[in-house]
């Protein structure tokens, strides 16, 4: 499993009156990693656009768990990797850890590549992920 790791410092924009990171910027983050993570294995979504037609990637569904608070000026390190691949949908797990190994929270994001569709009622249709996608992540 392929794995992409980036490393975030909590700033002062990232966080609520009391100094802790205000939880959409985690999502920020996951969406940060997401693409970061199909760029790494050479599937930029502008290439994914381009050489497939995939015009997205939205989400469906996500979640996470909080365990450690992260505070303005913490060091942190987000690891993101698919989990599941499952016709249609795929999961992107991430994982921040905080630079004393304590995990600071673990969240996923499940997801659908869409290509354009004229005939569907919001323009696009969901596609199963080709196997050789699937590939570069193993």
């Amino acid at each position: 499993m392929k794995e992409f790791v980036s490393e975030i410092r909590v700033e002062w924009a990232h966080c609520d009156a009391a100094g802790i990171v205000f939880y959409p910027n985690f999502y920020k983050w996951f969406d940060q990693g997401t693409e970061r993570l199909f760029t790494e294995n050479q599937l930029s979504y502008v290439e994914l656009d381009r050489d497939l037609g995939v015009s997205g990637m939205p989400l469906v569904e996500n979640g996470t768990t909080y365990k450690n608070a992260c505070k303005l000026g913490a060091d942190l390190k987000m690891t993101s990797w698919v989990e599941e691949w499952s016709g249609k949908t795929f999961v992107v797990k991430h994982r921040i850890d905080h630079a004393d190994g304590r995990v600071a929270l673990e969240g996923f994001e499940r997801r659908v590549m869409v290509v354009e569709d004229k005939e569907a009622e919001r323009g696009m249709k969901a596609i199963e992920v080709p196997q050789y996608i699937r590939d570069r992540f193993d």
